[in-house]
Order: C-alpha cells, then structure tokens, then sequence
C-alpha cells in the first residue's frame, strides 16, 4: 500500500469492477432438439440460452457467446447479459451455469429465429429444461 501512496499511478486496482467490465467468451452448440428445448429461455424477452458454465457471473454482467445453431453450424455471436444464474448448490439436478439474454441486434433476432424454427412448439412441451 505504500507503494501506491508514493506512486499515484500505482493505486490498488479493484479486481471485481476489472472483470465484471470485461465479458467472459463463451461458446455453445446447439445441435439436438431436445438438448436445444432445454436451453433455450422463451420466456425472457428477446430470447435467451442457458450456458453451463462453473464461473461466477452477476446478474446484469455482460458476456459474449458464440452460438452455434443446427445441422447447417450457423454461427451467432451474441452480445448478451446475465440474467439467471444457478449457482453450484442448486436445489434438485439442475446444472450450474447462467441464462444470457440476446441482445436486440439482427444477430440476437436471428438467433432466436432460428432457435425456435429448430425446436418449433416442442420448447413448450418439455417438461424438465436446464432453468425452471
């Protein structure tokens, strides 16, 4: 700490503001149909996945996915947000990991487009998915 006194380009750096204004890179295939019903978030606006993944995230942190879709390997990049987060003690079987929202872009439309031409009305039959 004395080191930052003397040194005012030396001041302590928050390391949580650092990361949380950094989006982690996350990638996600979706290929299977039910796979694709389990993940896919219809009930957030705009559209959103859900991304296994063991690092923390807060609600509202930014993050990129790179969302592959389908048999044909379309490729989204998404510029979405964290809104759900299921921690590691999760109750029942449910994975730890994080709901992203698409962003309201072409791409976060297309995604979802494509998303729900994939899975159709089956996304509102499935009884167990990866959030609720």
């Amino acid at each position: 700490m004395r080191e930052a006194m003397s040194n005012p380009s030396a001041a302590p750096v928050n390391k949580t503001a650092k990361e949380s204004a950094r989006p982690w890179m996350l990638s996600l295939n979706l290929t299977d149909k039910g796979h694709v019903a389990q993940v896919y978030m219809p009930f957030v606006k705009g559209g959103g996945v859900f991304v296994e993944t063991d690092k923390d995230y807060n609600l509202g942190d930014p993050v990129f996915v790179l969302l592959t879709v389908g048999d044909e390997a379309r490729k989204f990049p998404i510029n979405g947000k964290v809104v759900w987060v299921c921690g590691p003690n999760a109750r029942g079987d449910k994975p730890q990991g994080i709901g992203i929202q698409f962003p309201k872009d072409d791409s976060g439309e297309s995604a979802r487009q494509a998303i729900e031409q994939m899975v159709g009305k089956m996304v509102y039959s499935i009884k167990k998915t990866s959030t609720l």
